[in-house]
């Protein structure tokens, strides 16, 4: 027996098809902007370390703060890593939040749902269908994200080392599902018609806190990285060859998403539309 209707999800990939290319290559096009602009910022970089070296013997405490943000970078990778790949990750995070919560959204506010509820389909297998679309989309807007990155930089630093760039992205992409699937649950368990715009509350505190975490040297603010899926791919220290992975919280997210999912499908099943 089938556990998801493949008519179902050719329907839900297609549907979606243009507002994922739209937000795949917007984003994909101003990252590969980001990395073809290095050779035109490497000179500023060595003027700031410059600076850098004058304020660390002048011991000025600015140099600390600068240290928690990565410092300047010395190579394509880390100016990569600080200037594009967070910007990344947040759209990326906004993204994959509007399109788990439209899923569910989507279809109740443009009465689909009344159809949809009542096709010879269980409600399990159209949650499976949604579920694995939104797998779907992610992955292909991942693949755009890291291929025009990859382009440029076979362009500016054709020396990089492009296996931590797969492994960012193979990670930031299991990242976006969790958020999405957190976004699935949260309009799941919300008042049927409610704004897509809802779902930007997940990505944005989880994304703070891995700021405030990574910035401070404070024991109890540095434990909010549990508390965020962003940790596990902080870009700054992924993209260093001395990077640790952070597998507590990338176990910790993994089996929260999974619990999300569990619920949401005995949610879904007895989910009224009006």
């Amino acid at each position: 027996m089938s556990f998801l209707s493949k008519e179902y999800l050719g329907l839900e990939i297609k549907r979606s098809f243009k507002g994922n290319m739209i937000w795949s290559f917007s984003l994909g096009l101003s990252l590969l902007l980001i990395v073809a602009i290095y050779p035109m910022v490497e000179d500023m970089m060595t003027a700031l370390t410059e600076m850098l070296e004058y304020l660390e013997s002048q011991n000025s405490p600015f140099i600390a703060m600068m240290e928690q943000f990565g410092g300047i970078p010395t190579n394509a990778m880390e100016y990569f890593a600080t200037e594009g790949a967070m910007f990344m990750q947040l759209l990326g995070g906004i993204y994959a939040a509007i399109i788990g919560f439209g899923a569910i959204n989507k279809d109740e506010k443009e009465r689909t749902a009344e159809v949809l509820y009542v096709l010879p389909i269980s409600r399990s297998k159209l949650l499976t269908s949604k579920i694995l679309s939104i797998a779907f989309n992610l992955f292909i807007f991942t693949i755009i994200q890291i291929g025009l990155i990859e382009i440029g930089f076979l362009a500016v630093a054709p020396d990089t080392d492009h296996s931590l760039i797969l492994s960012f992205g193979l990670f930031d992409y299991m990242m976006f599902l969790m958020i999405a699937y957190m976004s699935l649950g949260l309009a799941m368990f919300m008042k049927p018609n409610q704004s897509s715009l809802i779902a930007i509350a997940i990505p944005f505190p989880f994304y703070i806190m891995t700021v405030i975490a990574s910035a401070t040297n404070n024991d109890i603010l540095k434990a909010l990285k549990y508390a965020s899926p962003f940790t596990f791919t902080e870009p700054v220290g992924w993209l260093k060859s001395d990077h640790v992975f952070e597998l507590a919280n990338f176990l910790i997210f993994t089996g929260f998403t999974l619990i999300i999912l569990i619920a949401s499908y005995l949610r879904y099943k007895k989910r009224q539309i009006i």
